[in-house]
């Protein structure tokens, strides 16, 4: 089909604002998976389902892009002055959609705030714990200073979205998260009924607005409506309601594909697991290393991967997936071995099981909630009675910041590398080191912190490798699959680029009605 230029043909002096706006303007319906509990404020988690509504309308310094590679965003450059030193240099004439300049003062006034007392309690202040100083060297320059050497901290900044400082100040997290302001593509307008109906305008004066001769028609507006199930997704784009479904199972894509529909695999960087909670008074089973790795032996993880989930996802041997910084290729998954299992209750006491009581997030895609069943059924086999109880997103990331589980023994966790593309990120909250922690083993803590202090690249790849070995035989979780991320599109979805932390909708190209 032939495209029509979007730029249309004035005489004389045009603004900005008309030299963007296109002959043919469109709405771009996406169904969603969920909104955030905290909606706009991007500090209270990490990665989608979130970051598909945070990213359109925010950026962080850096930006991990869909190779899983870091690329500049609002800073175009970086580097390492001394060991415990970074400077950005930041991209000039960034404004954020309430027309205020974006400079270093910016950085350092978003930075400070993250590091107060008040927003503790958000997810992201913890991934700036190293940091102990920064300060803005010239109006584009900022320079942060970390305790200790820190190779990852331009990773790290890729999720940390530069709100508009001032007005988060003057309206306090609760108000700014309904009326979000970023420098991003797209500023939010509504949040619709519900919050399930979220609404975005393009802004053609953002650094990431699409520029004379992009796409066409240009995409002005997008709709990202909210549907928690993955069959009313499924028939959401069946029936022409959107244009984009995230998420659909996999028991999903031959009917899609026969009908018409593309549906496009992306490695997503993610292990699915269940995190044991070992950080607790009572002496609970999961304390014991024996009984953590007979739960992996007990699971047929390469059922899952090959029977549930069609050979679209792989038996995970550690938490990490091939396509990330860290991967151990020498690592095999646990085999599944029900006698094993049950050698390793007997001798750590429990010849006759015991009860487990497991908490998950379910409908967020790839048959999460037959997954836990077919998981629980295979623990039953070695006599582990599991109670699986389903949670909310909100109650689920409340219960996680501070490790306040109640009776619960084990909850759904991925191993999520996708916001850096290195396994450092899982590894720490896996560990000790993540504040409030549920599972700690000093053993791997040095381990860790050596990896992170390490600029020289192929030494800290054989440091996060080694530490991948000493994992597996900890067995911090019991590990599942990993599996990548499906997104559904009409066929009038000619391109539709996905980075880790979402669609780029303004790199979206539909063909016209």
């Amino acid at each position: 089909m032939k495209i029509k230029s979007w730029i249309p043909a004035v005489a004389g002096m045009i603004t900005l604002l008309i030299a963007l706006m296109p002959t043919h303007a469109e709405t771009l319906r996406i169904a969603g998976t969920q909104a955030p509990p905290t909606l706009g404020n991007p500090y209270s988690a990490v990665g989608p389902p979130a970051s598909t509504v945070w990213s359109p309308m925010y950026d962080g310094l850096t930006v991990i892009n869909s190779a899983g590679k870091i690329d500049p965003a609002l800073a175009e450059s970086w580097r390492n002055t001394t060991p415990t030193t970074w400077e950005f240099k930041l991209r000039p004439g960034v404004m954020y959609h309430n027309g205020a300049p974006f400079n270093a003062q910016s950085v350092v006034d978003v930075i400070t705030m993250l590091k107060s007392p008040d927003t503790q309690r958000f997810l992201i202040a913890s991934e700036l714990r190293g940091v102990t100083a920064v300060k803005a060297i010239d109006a584009l320059t900022v320079q942060f200073t970390t305790a200790e050497a820190d190779a990852v901290l331009p990773k790290r900044l890729n999720i940390i979205m530069m709100v508009e400082p001032k007005a988060w100040k003057e309206m306090g997290a609760d108000a700014y998260a309904m009326k979000p302001i970023g420098t991003g593509a797209y500023k939010l307008t509504d949040w619709g009924r519900g919050n399930a109906r979220i609404k975005y305008e393009l802004d053609p004066t953002s650094w990431r607005a699409p520029k004379p001769g992009g796409p066409s028609p240009l995409i002005d507006k997008v709709e990202l409506i909210i549907i928690t199930e993955t069959t009313s997704r499924v028939q959401a784009i069946m029936s022409d309601q959107v244009d984009i479904a995230l998420a659909p199972g996999p028991e999903d894509v031959q009917v899609l594909t026969d009908a018409g529909f593309v549906v496009k695999s992306q490695p997503l960087g993610v292990v699915m697991s269940i995190a044991f909670r070992t950080e607790r008074p009572d002496a609970a089973p999961l304390k014991d290393k024996r009984v953590r790795q007979a739960l992996n032996y007990a699971v047929n993880r390469q059922s899952m991967a090959q029977d549930m989930l069609g050979g679209i996802a792989v038996a995970a041997s550690q938490g990490a997936t091939a396509e990330t910084f860290g991967y151990n290729p020498a690592l095999k998954p646990y085999p599944y071995d029900p006698a094993k299992a049950k050698s390793l209750l007997e001798e750590a006491g429990y010849p006759d099981g015991f009860a487990l009581r497991i908490e998950v997030l379910t409908n967020l895609g790839n048959s999460d909630t037959a997954l836990y069943q077919k998981m629980a059924e295979d623990l039953g086999k070695v006599g582990v009675k599991v109670e699986l109880r389903s949670t909310t997103f909100a109650s689920w990331v409340r219960k996680y910041n501070v490790n306040e589980w109640g009776d619960i023994d084990a909850f759904s966790l991925t191993w999520n590398s996708a916001p850096f593309q290195d396994v450092i990120r899982p590894i720490e909250y896996f560990s000790c080191l993540k504040a409030a922690a549920f599972f700690c083993d000093p053993s791997i803590v040095p381990l860790i912190k050596q990896s992170n202090q390490t600029m020289d690249e192929p030494a800290r790849l054989k440091l996060l490798q080694e530490i991948m070995v000493k994992t597996q035989n900890i067995a911090p979780a019991l590990i599942l699959v990993d599996f990548p991320n499906l997104t559904a599109w009409s066929p009038r979805v000619k391109a539709a680029p996905l980075r880790v932390a979402g669609l780029e909708f303004e790199k979206v190209v539909l063909s016209k009605k």
